[in-house]
């Protein structure tokens, strides 16, 4: 029940007996035969029709006063899709490869969307249902010993050609059932950085903010051959559209996703990718490998502190997002609006992320009508006959839905379809049943996931050579949609929020829109989330020119130079190097053809920490 029925009761029951006490006044005759008397009602059975007329209107008021947001929640569906499904569970998972010949020379690919099942799960519940987010390619190697070293051992891999070499960190690789690395056509390595506190984040930073160049070479003191590769061939993961883990449609601002999944999962950015290796491995003879990378700045502190715990290969992050087509809804003429269940014997197990096809059935069998959003676009291309529309209106639940059983306090939400026409009136039609794809999520069921015990987290529903599948990190708790009540004001931030509010000359004032865009998709009732949107202090930006990377004859532009400040206090445990990371690539998305951004972040007690390098636009001018 809407917990303001009550309030809209008392108000129409109020309404009427004061209505009633004017009426009589000046009526009375009349009113006296209604047995109204000022506002008192002196018999009963009218009494009791006044409040089931009330209850009645208060219904009816509630009705109203949700137009509005209904206004608002479809206007967000045609500008910002992506913001009214509820946020999945996410983690990291690690694949253990089967060494023992499992995985051949040749490697095995694992795509994006891979399906993991997971074991554990209450008597009579679902498994939960978690899709890969990266194309991962198992390789028959292992990493065998990671050290950080000094600058006197880091310039010894460096030699003469190279200066400024301040520290290193080296990696060793190893291949099993005796294959040379010659026989693997790997030109890709990714790495997962993980552990305690901050140090992730400190070798983050490190590995992505001064990288000097990536020495090859086989394993031993004094190698035959060696390869030096530039800097940038050590390369971030996650932002690339590919490597989603959100669905945003094209419809959707790519550079909000960033923003979204950093808030939702940061440790879905920590991973680094050695590029253009091919051409080193292919020379190596051996059964060992080294790769060095060679750094710019050092931390000391991480002499004693990194080694081989710290990375993982073969991991990927994982949503709990997944396909599954609808139970089948049945229609009847005494409602307009039809609740669309997943699984109708086990109902509170799944929740509808969103509805990818919506289809209406007959007498018979095959499908007869599908039914397109109707807030879309396109709908002049559609003939008459195809107009045949459904809107979708979502439902908080009030209460936590599995409370009792399992101490889940997750609310979640219900789907509620309307079959319209294109005025948006009811659509005729002698359709029996509704048939939906959707992507849908497990509800609070990751909340209770038990990982860490038995062989595996998760099953493959694919044959693949793999021993197990583990969570380098808790599931994340499901986020539910926002209640009706705050689309307006969020569609109304959306709006108002754009690149230009965003950099201006007032320092503070652009701070105070940037900070205002992160509310928006981080969750402002977690304390650490909080601090880290409110350590950010100011933003600067300043017109300059620079050279335009990219083939050709050399060429300059006009473009913006945007300084954010952090406190790094409100970053512990993390840093904000990440933070500045996401949001460089949430300006370059905004850019357009023919300029160029580069985003510096600075903080109070270290100063300048990052420069990136000059970004040039993509988006098409009008």
């Amino acid at each position: 029940m809407d917990p303001r029925l009550l309030e809209q009761y008392n108000q129409e029951l109020q309404f009427i007996r004061e209505m009633g006490a004017e009426f009589s006044e000046r009526y009375p005759k009349i009113a006296g035969g209604l047995g109204l008397r000022n506002t008192e009602c002196d018999d009963p059975y009218v009494e009791r029709l006044l409040e089931s007329f009330a209850f009645l209107t208060a219904r009816i008021q509630i009705k109203l006063n949700a137009e509005y947001p209904h206004f608002t929640q479809h206007l967000l569906e045609m500008v910002y899709p992506h913001y009214l499904g509820p946020t999945p569970s996410m983690t990291v998972v690690e694949f253990q490869p089967d060494l023992k010949g499992g995985v051949t020379e040749e490697g095995f690919l694992l795509k994006k969307q891979t399906e993991l099942r997971s074991t554990s799960t209450l008597k009579g519940r679902a498994n939960c249902e978690y899709r890969t987010a990266h194309d991962l390619m198992l390789w028959p190697i292992q990493l065998t010993a990671v050290d950080y070293l000094s600058q006197g051992e880091a310039v010894h891999y460096a030699g003469t050609s190279l200066q400024g070499v301040k520290a290193g960190i080296r990696f060793r690789l190893e291949t099993v059932v005796e294959l040379e690395f010659k026989q693997l056509a790997m030109d890709r390595l990714s790495l997962y950085l993980k552990g305690s506190g901050g140090l992730p984040m400190q070798v983050y930073e490190l590995l992505l903010g001064h990288s000097l160049a990536v020495v090859v070479q086989p394993s031993g003191k004094a190698p035959e051959w060696r390869e030096i590769l530039d800097g940038d061939s050590v390369q971030p993961v996650g932002f690339d559209d590919q490597q989603a883990l959100l669905p945003y449609g094209p419809r959707s601002f790519q550079g909000y996703r960033f923003l979204q999944e950093y808030f939702a999962l940061p440790q879905r950015y920590m991973f680094v990718e050695l590029q253009n290796l091919l051409p080193a491995v292919q020379r190596s003879t051996d059964t060992q490998l080294e790769f060095v990378i060679l750094l710019a700045q050092a931390k000391t502190d991480l002499e004693d502190r990194l080694n081989v715990t710290n990375f993982s290969l073969n991991c990927t992050p994982a949503i709990n997002l997944f396909p599954k087509r609808s139970d089948r809804v049945h229609l009847t003429h005494r409602t307009t609006e039809h609740q669309l269940v997943i699984d109708r014997t086990r109902p509170r197990d799944y929740e509808v992320f969103s509805i990818t096809e919506l289809e209406g059935y007959g007498s018979r069998s095959n499908a007869e009508q599908k039914f397109r959003p109707f807030y879309a676009l396109q709908h002049e291309h559609h003939t008459h006959s195809d107009h045949a529309y459904y809107t979708l209106r979502r439902q908080p639940v009030l209460q936590p839905i599995n409370t009792g059983a399992t101490g889940s306090h997750y609310h979640g939400s219900e789907v509620y379809i309307a079959l319209v026409d294109a005025s948006e009136a009811p659509y005729p039609s002698d359709l029996k049943q509704l048939g939906a794809d959707t992507l849908c999520t497990n509800r609070d069921l990751p909340q209770l996931m038990v990982t860490g015990q038995g062989n595996t987290d998760f099953t493959l529903k694919i044959g693949a050579p793999v021993d197990s599948v583990r969570c380098l990190c808790k599931p994340t708790d499901p986020k539910p949609a926002y209640p009706e009540g705050e689309h307006a004001w969020r569609l109304i931030s959306h709006l108002s929020l754009n690149y230009l509010s965003l950099i201006n000359d007032d320092t503070n004032e652009g701070a105070g829109a940037l900070r205002e865009l992160l509310r928006l998709y981080g969750d402002f009732s977690e304390a650490p989330i909080r601090k880290q949107i409110d350590g950010l202090l100011t933003v600067n930006s300043e017109q300059v020119v620079r050279r335009i990377p990219g083939d050709g004859p050399m060429a300059f532009g006009r473009g913006l130079e945007i300084t954010l400040t952090f406190d790094e206090l409100a970053f512990e445990g993390s840093g904000a190097f990440l933070l500045g990371a996401v949001l460089d690539r949430f300006f370059s998305k905004y850019v357009s053809i023919n300029s160029f951004i580069q985003t510096v972040v600075t903080t109070q007690g270290r100063g300048e920490i990052m420069r990136w390098p000059v970004r040039t636009g993509t988006r098409t001018l009008m």
